[in-house]
């Protein structure tokens, strides 16, 4: 049997072994002394895991939390607001992204995608220059369709009209280079088992002193006792980490994180970009139908063909995962990829298109 090629990030990425061992060592000390090795846990790793995550968004350890995953972020910072923020959102981004919102009732102004892939920026952007919304929340990459949203461009005209910006980066953390020293985001979260190749039960959180300082956390955790104490701390992003961390995942997101730093962001980038346009110019003169056009603007590396005369089945039966969902066939490429992989995915799509 021919050899499996994962071309399926966008749902969950690969855990290196590096990562595991991280983990699993520490499992195997909690095996016959767990008091002992969670002590040391918080008292050793935590500030380490801490840094290494700071240090990778580009943002100040004070600014980084350590959170589950991306909606216990995103309901956490919402549970801070007043409730009568203007909120814009995008009506097919991700249900964790919008639910917080629509099930708290705030007012909403919805933005759409007219050709299916792009956004309609330009009703963004009169939106804020209007005065129309207090924040804008949108995710960098979408996940049904593998746009990504221009966050220098957004964020830098939120700022000039005092408009907090939001940012989902679940689809984009780990393989697109995001340095927050050179950005205008007031919130960033992501769930770590995706790009970031860590595991289930992690996430990174980023909130920025505007946002502190407007809206103080109002929910408890671990580190309650240390920040929402009046004229003791100045609350921290650490006010929105939970109680009981998951000690396990974070070693392995650290770990994942480490590797990735080894190779390089922007040469991960790099790679994942490198990758789609090949896969795009390979596809160019096949009979599929893709979302958006066979250009590099606004993609990342995840690439959305219709799914027409059992295409996605035949895919599959050839040994190559993917995600088929609503009619559409997402294939997402990551650093482990190589141009072979890419190759074989397009002589497999001629194959099926010739009858072979």
């Amino acid at each position: 049997m021919a050899s499996l090629v994962y071309l399926n990030t966008a749902s969950c990425g690969l855990i290196a072994p590096a990562s595991l061992y991280a983990g699993n060592k520490l499992y195997a000390d909690f095996a016959h002394s767990s008091s002992r090795y969670s002590e040391l846990w918080a008292q050793q790793d935590e500030g380490r895991i801490r840094q290494v995550v700071a240090d990778f968004i580009w943002a100040p350890v004070k600014n980084a939390a350590l959170i589950p995953n991306f909606s216990w972020a995103m309901n956490g910072i919402v549970q801070s607001l007043k409730g009568s923020e203007r909120i814009l959102l995008y009506r097919n981004d991700f249900p964790s992204l919008l639910q917080p919102f629509t099930i708290n009732n705030f007012p909403i102004i919805w933005v759409d995608a007219p050709d299916g892939f792009n956004i309609d920026i330009q009703q963004v952007k009169d939106a804020i220059r209007n005065k129309l919304v207090d924040i804008v929340a949108l995710s960098h990459v979408q996940w049904s369709t593998g746009y990504m949203l221009d966050l220098k461009e957004i964020g830098d005209l939120c700022k000039e009209h005092s408009v907090l910006f939001f940012v989902d980066a679940t689809q984009s953390l780990g393989a697109n280079l995001i340095n927050l020293e050179e950005l205008n985001i007031d919130i960033l979260a992501a769930s770590c088992y995706k790009w970031m190749n860590a595991g289930f039960g992690t996430g990174v959180l980023y909130v920025g002193d505007n946002f502190l300082s407007q809206y103080p956390p109002v929910i408890g955790g671990f580190h309650s006792d240390k920040v929402r104490i009046p004229d003791v701390s100045v609350p921290t992003a650490a006010s929105y980490e939970p109680g009981s961390p998951n000690m396990y995942g974070l070693l392995l997101l650290e770990a994942a994180i480490t590797a990735k730093n080894k190779i390089g962001m922007a040469n991960i980038q790099n790679h994942n970009y490198g990758l789609t346009q090949l896969l795009l110019k390979g596809i160019i003169n096949l009979p599929v139908k893709i979302l958006g056009d066979h250009s590099m603007s606004n993609r990342c590396s995840i690439l959305m063909l219709h799914d027409e005369n059992d295409l996605g089945r035949w895919i599959e039966n050839h040994n190559f995962i993917i995600t088929l969902r609503n009619g559409m066939l997402r294939v997402s490429l990551h650093f482990h990829n190589t141009e072979e992989d890419v190759i074989a995915f397009i002589d497999c799509l001629s194959a099926k298109i010739s009858g072979n």
